[in-house]
């Protein structure tokens, strides 16, 4: 009567504990270090005022599947046994620090804690890792969580004879009042494995299709026990899993209680004993160990769970390959060069074995020794041009290759990070140089329509940079960049495929100014149905900050082409079903404006803002100062083709300027003195010395001549040339 009471008090009393939460994508699991000395909690989980069933599955669900009376039990054969649970309802493991809990960039969690075994002629240490990985890093490592135990001899002398086991009380069926913990399950072996895994075994109440199990990972296993935790006749606990003369046999003698049908190995066990679908602890348990003193050992295990039996299973290999597997392959590359590092994996391994496979043969060469002890190798025979696929395999005696990991990596002339931007009427294509520079490349297209790219670029692009001058707005185009070899031949490393949906602004806004000063109107012309709508700017100066004043959808533009000819929209009208007028009301005399308007594709995205209008006076001022704006200079097409233009328009000029040419690093190859006063003039695009410039990307100066004006006296921009 006295464990009984002992044990209803401690699940009934407020917990005062120190928790960490592990959200593993599909389940959750709450690790406990109670800051009482000798309270009793083992593996049990928590309602934040007692203690409670863990390992909710999935995680956001309302069923724990794993019992309160789980546990960790570290002993010897000799009724020596450390656990979280005992009669007297407290606990052999006292930790005096807090849980570490730790999140890596790779999205796994872990939070350890240090226990010292008090209360019994036991003196070892019992480090408590519990490992999850996050679903968005790792989302084949969500249905379980991995619990690494380190056991370290504290003894002066060597310590012989130690087992190492967990003991998991699921609950799979759940059927009766919470009150009474109480489930009819079925639990099996499964050898290969190493695992007891639990199932519904009542259809009384409908199945539960949930599968879990209690794996072995990494260490020798001594014993394998289903063992009824509660009485047959009683349907209370049988704490007689609560003493170390039960626990000793369970964890280190494999058939002293099965001879004796007080536990079974396997479901044919039950059925030969006769035993129906009940509440069983299975208890794996790793050894015997013998520890040298001051030294320690390390035994993983694993809680693992699936919605089916041969979910299960997968989940098992999983929570296998993640412990066994090196972890955050890294290879980078030089010339000559592939270096290899990796993460070590969590189980001991006796090293790692390296694999190379070159894409196009068959068989993979092995490098470097048998059993490299590092976390690193260098590959100094790699070769250019070729992909290749290296296998990191842990050795534990022999090379695993089930548990394996693997990273593929070109030394190819792939151009990388091949970039698109629509402006000016072009779609520019960028791209980084590859490692292994090609002798040139050929630029790719399609439609969203067509089956097949097909070349654009008429000759060989030297550069890394193409303007596309044959686009339209809306249309989606999808683009490759091809290397090529000294021959000018195709190289097998096209980039990756990018694509765009191109929107440009109207190319010109015309302004009509009434009489009286109380509105202005601008216009444009509508090139393309598949613009989805326009944006309308207005600026004091010309410049930022411009305000967006107006919009009009494509819908919108629609219903004015089909209504009366006289109506306005949100004061938009469309003339001659060509042209799109916009009357700005909300404006005043004596005042200056300037216009911009942008498109919007059918993806929302917006354009580059057109080239603005001229400054727009509402005033009766003389418009004949000596103020100026070289702000609304632009230059025209560009980018130059110089193969289908003849020359570059700088427009929107003011009174007399100098134009000067630079290249990127600024070194000045043309200059142009306008003094005519025109507001466009034009460039050849040759240097100073008649000569055509290369193709790239060149830098614009524009300043005044003329020292007496004010306003902006300067701009620069960027220009590019193509072939």
């Amino acid at each position: 009567m006295f464990v009984f009471l002992t044990i209803f008090l401690l699940l009934t009393m407020n917990l005062c504990a120190q928790t960490r939460i592990h959200n593993a994508g599909n389940l959750s699991f709450l690790v406990i270090r109670s800051s009482g000395p000798g309270m009793g909690h083992g593996l049990a989980g928590s309602d934040g005022r007692r203690l409670s069933g863990n390992f909710r599955y999935p995680a956001d669900g309302k069923r724990h599947y794993l019992g309160m009376y789980s546990d960790i039990w570290v002993g010897t054969e000799d009724n020596l046994v450390a656990a979280g649970w005992n009669l007297d309802g407290k606990s052999h493991w006292i930790s005096k620090e807090e849980i570490n809990f730790e999140t890596s960039p790779d999205g796994k969690q872990s939070s350890t804690a240090n226990y010292k075994a008090t209360g019994i002629d036991l003196n070892v240490l019992s480090t408590q890792s519990i490992l999850s990985w996050s679903t968005l890093t790792h989302p084949e490592a969500d249905d379980f969580v991995v619990i690494k135990l380190t056991v370290t001899n504290a003894e002066a002398v060597d310590l012989k004879g130690i087992y190492v086991a967990v003991c998991a009380d699921w609950n799979i069926d759940q059927i009766s009042d919470p009150k009474t913990d109480f489930s009819k399950d079925w639990v099996d072996l499964n050898k290969e494995q190493k695992m007891l895994y639990t199932y519904d075994g009542d259809d009384t109440d409908g199945i539960d299709p949930v599968h879990a199990g209690v794996v072995l990972l990494d260490g020798e296993l001594a014993t394998h026990q289903i063992f009824p935790i509660k009485n047959r006749a009683t349907q209370k606990l049988d704490t007689a899993l609560l003493v170390p003369s039960y626990r000793s046999p369970l964890i280190s003698d494999p058939n002293r209680f099965f001879r004796s049908k007080v536990s079974a190995r396997t479901k044919a066990d039950l059925e030969a004993f006769k035993w129906s679908a009940w509440d069983y602890a299975s208890i794996i348990s790793a050894g015997p160990y013998n520890i040298r003193a001051g030294k320690a050992i390390e035994v993983t295990f694993a809680l693992v769970a699936g919605k089916t039996k041969d979910e299960l299973m997968t989940n098992t290999q999983k929570a296998k390959w993640i412990t066994f597997a090196p972890q955050n392959v890294v290879a980078e590359r030089s010339k000559r060069l592939v270096k290899l590092s990796w993460d070590p994996a969590i189980n001991y391994v006796d090293g790692y074995h390296i694999r190379r496979l070159t894409m196009g043969e068959k068989q993979p060469l092995s490098l470097g020794p048998r059993i490299l002890n590092g976390l690193k190798y260098d590959d100094a025979t790699v070769e250019r041009g070729n992909r290749y696929i290296y296998t990191i395999l842990p050795v534990v005696k022999n090379p695993i290759d089930e548990l394996a990991s693997t990273i593929e990596l070109s030394l190819g002339s792939t151009p990388d990070n091949v970039t698109l931007v629509d402006k000016d009427q072009v779609v520019m294509i960028t791209w980084e140089k590859p490692l292994y520079e090609p002798a040139g490349y050929h630029v790719l297209r399609k439609t969203a329509g067509e089956s097949s790219f097909r070349q654009i670029t008429p000759q060989v692009v030297r550069d890394n940079a193409y303007a596309d001058v044959e686009v339209k707005t809306g249309v989606e185009y999808h683009y490759q960049v091809r290397p090529l070899d000294e021959a000018m031949q195709p190289l097998p490393f096209d980039s990756d495929t990018v694509r765009i949906l191109p929107v440009f602004p109207p190319s010109r806004l015309y302004s009509d100014q009434k009489t009286d000063p109380d509105s202005i109107t601008i216009h444009w012309t509508l090139v393309s149905e598949r613009i989805a709508g326009y944006n309308v700017y207005r600026s004091y100066n010309g410049i930022a900050p411009w305000v967006r004043i107006a919009n009009i959808s494509k819908e919108q533009i629609q219903h004015l082409k089909t209504a009366d000819r006289t109506e306005i929209l949100g004061n938009f009208s469309v003339v001659d079903q060509t042209e799109l007028h916009f009357t700005d009301l909300n404006v005043y005399d004596r005042s200056a404006y300037y216009y911009s308007v942008t498109a919007l594709n059918q993806e929302d995205r917006e354009s580059q803002m057109s080239a603005p209008t001229e400054r727009i006076n509402v005033s009766s001022v003389d418009e004949s100062s000596t103020e100026i704006n070289l702000s609304r200079v632009f230059a025209y097409p560009n980018p130059l083709n110089l193969l289908k233009h003849d020359q570059l328009t700088f427009t929107n000029l003011m009174g007399q300027v100098i134009i000067r040419i630079y290249t990127p690093v600024g070194d000045l190859i043309r200059k142009i003195d306008h003094i005519e006063g025109t507001s466009r003039v034009g460039w050849d695009g040759k240097n100073e010395e008649g000569n055509l410039v290369r193709p790239g990307i060149y830098m614009y100066h524009i300043e005044t001549l003329n020292p007496e004006i004010v306003g902006k006296i300067s701009t620069s921009g960027s220009i590019a040339i193509v072939r």
